[in-house]
C-alpha cells in the first residue's frame, strides 16, 4: 500500500511526532543504496505507509492518537523492503564502535516529570528533528546497529 488514503495528513503528522526511528531507517537505506551504486532517493512517506500496511511498523488507522503509532516492530524487514537485501538489527551500548559495513542510530532519552521521552537520530548524519529537545536536554543511552547480511 503506497497510495495516500483518508487521514493522510494525520498519518504524516504521526510520522512527524513519533516516526524518528522509521525516518532514520529510511536514511540508512538511502545511504546503503548510495554506497552500492543504487538509487538513493526513497519516498519516506510512501515507504513508511507501505511498511505499516505490511505490519513492519505499527499504525492504528482507527486512532491517530494511539501512543504506539509509528513503533517499528520489524526494523530488519523494513530495511529489506527498501533495499532488497536482508538485514540484521540489534541494540548495543554507546561504547560500541560500528564496523565499516554497519550503520548506527543513537537512542536519546529525556526525563521529564512523570515520563521519559525517547528520540532517535543518526549523530552527525541525520536529525529527523532539528535541534531536538530530547537530544539537547537528554542524553544518549544506546545504539541501534543495522547491517546488511550477505
Amino acid at each position: 500500500m503506497s497510495r495516500l488514503r483518508n487521514g493522510a495528513q494525520q498519518f504524516i503528522e504521526c510520522i512527524g511526532k513519533a516516526g524518528c526511528l522509521a525516518l532514520c531507517l529510511v536514511d540508512v537505506a538511502e545511504e546503503f543504496l548510495e554506497r552500492n551504486g543504487g538509487k538513493a532517493e526513497i519516498d519516506a512517506v510512501s515507504a513508511i505507509m507501505r511498511a505499516c500496511g505490511k505490519g513492519y511498523i505499527y499504525f492504528n488507522w482507527s486512532s491517530f492518537n494511539d501512543n504506539d503509532n509509528m513503533y517499528v516492530q520489524y526494523p530488519a524487514l523494513f530495511l529489506e523492503m527498501m533495499t532488497g537485501r536482508k538485514w540484521s538489527y540489534r541494540h548495543e551500548p554507546l561504547s560500541y564502535q560500528p564496523k565499516p559495513d554497519e550503520f548506527a542510530v543513537t537512542r536519546y532519552e529525556r526525563n521529564e516529570t512523570g515520563k521519559t521521552t525517547g528520540h532517535f537520530q543518526r549523530d552527525d548524519i541525520f536529525e529527523p528533528i532539528k535541534d531536538s529537545l530530547t537530544v539537547k536536554y537528554g542524553k544518549p543511552v544506546s545504539l541501534r546497529i543495522c547491517a546488511p547480511l550477505n
